[in-house]
């Protein structure tokens, strides 16, 4: 009979090397990561977090993975999530490629994500951190998929505020100022989401903000809001590669010849900033062209199967700082629910009254290998190096659902 101890011990090393394996994955991948996260309070009244990533790797597939299930100790405020979800991110080594971070809507985590803007570095996030926002929901789209719905539910509620029908006309109201407070957080980031589909382009969004604002400014802002995501993602890249960009080769000739062949107080010294100032500005302009190029084109057939990641992975040539910024916003769920829950659906069987003692590390290391596993089991998260290729819970269920029926 295997000991409690040798039965840990190998648990522990199964979680190891699979963490490893995807510790590698995001130390290499070349785009943000969307967070969420979420709490759970086991039947022995300990509080845990769930925290997973979401990205699109680098053959274009969007994958999600549980980064961790950590034990929060009580008392539960803003500040302690923070400080523990804060620790996931460093963990992991991807505080600075956070895009977002999709929360649930209790209160205590609008708290939470102002202490996280101030203790993250929000200059990586998009926008600095200006769309790092709570999101709530029941279903699992990414931003683009669920613009239209949400767009809908604004118009129908509109229209049932103004129903003769006294009870009607309550419910509206009532439902809609808990609707503005969620659109207001998330409309730009959706807009700018559904631009990038080339089905629709900026054409869905003055469609529908016609209808809901009955004026421009608004259409404006989230055409202006993609203008400062592609500077943004334009200035990063300028960044990454100044070492050997033709920028950084400028100013280290001109900076070097004037300081050994001129005075500190040549006139000279302005015109080399001038020069700089010029290319970079350029190099702006070139990012404003590949956006105008990308809405000037004519809407692609809204085809059902109509693979958007795969558009974008074929188009990078055409556009590559729009692709950069692809990859990152159509990686953005605008729900906690089916992915963060579904954890803790089998932290319940983990941790039950029955079974209420278990340590923290052993249920974290359960919890992460169990869901890394069960990918490599289903064949779905094979790649030449090993990498698993994470897909939705909802299929995870369905073939649960399946073997149950056999």
């Amino acid at each position: 009979m295997i000991s409690r101890n040798t039965l840990k011990g190998d648990i522990l090393k199964i979680y190891k090397d699979e963490r490893t394996k995807y510790y590698n994955l995001l130390g290499k991948i070349k785009c943000c990561i969307a967070i969420t996260t979420g709490m759970w309070t086991s039947s022995n009244n300990k509080g845990f977090m769930a925290v997973t990533g979401h990205f699109i790797d680098d053959n274009w597939t969007l994958k999600n993975c549980i980064l961790r299930f950590l034990y929060v100790p009580a008392p539960h405020t803003a500040e302690v999530l923070a400080d523990t979800l804060v620790e996931a991110l460093m963990d992991w080594n991807i505080d600075r490629k956070v895009s977002t971070i999709t929360v649930d809507n209790c209160t205590t985590n609008d708290a939470m994500i102002n202490h996280l803007l101030q203790k993250l570095p929000t200059k990586d996030m998009l926008l600095d951190g200006k769309v790092t926002e709570m999101f709530s929901g029941t279903l699992y789209p990414t931003l683009n998929f669920f613009f239209q719905k949400i767009c809908d539910i604004k118009v129908k509620l509109d229209e049932w505020v103004k129903s003769p029908n006294i009870l009607i006309q309550n419910m509206a109201l009532s439902m809609l100022r808990k609707y503005d407070k969620y659109w207001e957080v998330c409309h730009i980031l959706m807009g700018v989401a559904v631009v990038l589909d080339p089905r629709y382009n900026m054409s869905l969004v003055e469609f529908f903000f016609r209808k809901i604002y009955h004026k421009s400014a608004k259409i404006d802002e989230v055409r202006q809001n993609c203008y400062d995501l592609l500077f943004d993602y334009q200035s990063r890249c300028c960044t990454l590669n100044e070492s050997s960009s033709s920028i950084g080769s400028l100013e280290n000739t001109m900076s070097s010849d004037v300081h050994s062949n001129v005075n500190a107080d040549d006139s000279l010294d302005e015109f080399e900033q001038f020069v700089v100032s010029k290319i970079s500005g350029a190099t702006n302009l070139s990012a404003t062209s590949e956006l105008d190029m990308y809405l000037e084109e004519s809407l692609l057939p809204r085809a059902r199967d109509f693979d958007i990641l795969n558009w974008w992975k074929i188009n990078g040539v055409k556009f590559p700082t729009l692709q950069k910024m692809a990859r990152d916003i159509l990686a953005i769920p605008v729900s906690t629910v089916t992915i963060v829950e579904s954890a803790f659906s089998s932290s319940g069987k983990l941790i039950n009254l029955h079974r209420n003692r278990l340590h923290h590390t052993t249920a974290e290391a359960l919890m992460c290998s169990r869901r890394w596993l069960w990918n490599e089991a289903n064949d779905t998260c094979a790649t030449s190096d090993g990498i698993q290729t994470c897909h939705s819970i909802l299929d995870e269920e369905d073939d649960q659902d399946d073997r149950d029926s056999k």
